[in-house]
Parts: C-alpha cells; structure tokens; sequence
C-alpha cells in the first residue's frame, strides 16, 4: 500500500504546466525581447553618427597646360598626400596638419595616367586617377617682368626657346612693335617713360611657335623733382620743387652730410617747393645734392665753386 501511495505522488510526464512557470518564461522572454530592441536602437544611432561623420577630402585637379594645380580642402587635417605617372615611383607630400594643400606638378609629354591618394587624419582615403595628355614642342608661354626706374619702366620678355615679337601700348592708344633680334632670340628688353597721370600699360608677347603672353599693369605717372642752384656771394641759394610734393633733401657740402631727415623717419616735407640757402667756405667747394619725391623718383646734382 505504501508502495501505490508513493507511485500516485509523482508527476505525469508531459503534462500541462503550471502558471507560475508560464509567467516566469513569459517574463524573461520580454527582457531578452527588449535588450534587443535596445541593442537594434543603440547600433542604429552609432551607425548614423559614423556616416555623418565621414566626409571626404575634396580634390581639384587643374590643366595648366604643361604643369598641374593639385589643390585639396579638408574639414578635417590631412595626413598625406601621394602621386605618381603611370606605374613610376610614388611622391608622398605631408599634409602637416593642415586642411588645405596646393602643389604644382609638372605634366609629362605624351599621353599620362595621374593616380592620386589624399589620406586624412582618421586614415580615411580618397583616391583619384585621370588620363592627362600633353603635346610634344613649345607650349610654354613667354614669360613678362616689369621693373619700374625712376621715371620709366624697364620691360623684360623671356623664352625658353625663341621669341617672335613684343608689343606694348597706353591705353587705347597705337601699340609698338619690338622684333626679336637674332643675337638674342631669347629675351627682349625695352624702356619706356612713364605717362603722367594714371595709365594702363599693356604687353603682348608671342614666341615662335605662337605661344602668347599678355600682361596689364596701373602705373601713376610724375616728373622727377627738379633742383636749381644759385650763388649769392659766399652763399649758395637751393631751390628744391616738385609737382606732388617733396619727401626729403639730403646733400653733401665739402665732405659734410646734411638732411631734412636725419633721423630716417620717413615722415615728408609735405611741400611741393623748399628754398633754403648754405653758407660757403673759403676755397674749394664741392656739393651733391639729391632730391626725393613722395612718389619715389630723385633727382640728384652735383657741381663746384670757388670762394
């Protein structure tokens, strides 16, 4: 009897279970249920985060005719930046921090492929690759220097291979020609005198394979300042006068300086005419006198007298 008793206490296999199970299974299905909506949430916003974040260099690549303008602009520091034509020998440049680099390159003759990598500071790396073509024989321009003295201007023209012809002219005014002479087809040089007043000069140069160069350049045009001696017994009268005004006087009289800006200031007469006298000395006198405009242009005179 003792043995039915124990077999009917035991729980049938398979059975339903009981309602407090149900809830507990119920529960912890909810919890995982949620940590992985949690998760699912979290990634989500980091993944949009990341993607915000992740801009890319801007490269420009500009065709100067026989060289290239690389210019890059980051909102972020750029590491390096790395080129090479076709499959030759990478040039690494150092970014240094910064976000912005331009570099110039020459463009190789013949038909090129430029492969360009721009890495930043999060090693994030935009890569750029052109096919870049350059016509064999003279494509560079003549080269234009201007060199202002006193009161004209030096024009200085260059090729590096040969020059057909300058022109220049003021303003709309009829232009002159300068042929290249065959003792120096490489350069042309000319002076001209400055215009009063406000002008615009122009320059045209144009080599022989009919590469052209053209150059403007505002000049404002003004006479040298004009000195006048006179004796007076044992005095020497200066007249000094000049249309837009004197800077500073300075002359040497037997050996001994003189100047209205002894100190090297700067500071101007502010007048347009000065008249002073200086006593002589018993004998021989020798005197250099140099005059300076506000406008840069000097007059210098140089004479002697006896007492």
């Amino acid at each position: 009897m003792n043995q039915i008793l124990y077999m009917n206490n035991q729980k049938k296999k398979g059975g339903p279970l009981e309602m407090k199970t149900i809830f507990r299974i119920f529960a912890i299905f909810c919890i995982l249920f949620g940590a992985m909506l949690v998760g699912q949430a979290s990634y989500s916003v980091l993944t949009q985060k990341q993607a915000v974040g992740q801009t890319d260099p801007l490269v420009e690549v500009i065709n100067e005719g026989t060289q290239l303008r690389i210019k890059v602009t980051h909102d972020k520091a750029i590491e390096k930046i790395a080129y090479r034509w076709n499959n030759t020998e990478e040039v690494i440049l150092q970014g240094k921090g910064r976000n912005e680099l331009e570099e110039i390159i020459d463009l190789p003759i013949g038909s090129n492929v430029l492969d360009l990598k721009v890495t930043d500071m999060n090693k994030k790396t935009v890569s750029y690759s052109e096919l870049y073509e350059r016509e064999e024989g003279d494509v560079i321009e003549p080269e234009i220097e201007l060199i202002v003295e006193n009161a004209k201007v030096k024009i200085v023209v260059k090729d590096e291979t040969e020059l057909d012809y300058v022109l220049y002219y003021w303003n709309e005014e009829d232009e002159t020609r300068i042929d290249a002479r065959e003792d120096s087809s490489k350069q042309i040089e000319e002076k001209i005198d400055i215009l009063k007043g406000e002008n615009t000069l122009t320059i045209v140069a144009v080599d022989k394979a009919g590469n052209e160069a053209r150059k403007e350049q505002i000049y404002k045009g003004a006479k040298k300042p004009e000195i006048n001696l006179s004796r007076n017994g044992n005095k020497l009268n200066i007249k000094v006068t000049d249309e837009e005004g004197i800077q500073k006087i300075e002359y040497t009289l037997n050996g001994v300086y003189y100047s209205t800006d002894p100190q090297k200031t700067g500071t101007p007469l502010n007048m347009k005419e000065v008249e002073f006298s200086q006593t002589l000395a018993q004998g021989e006198n020798k005197i250099t006198i140099t005059a300076y405009s506000v406008s840069g242009l000097t007059t210098e005179v140089s004479g002697e007298t006896t007492i």
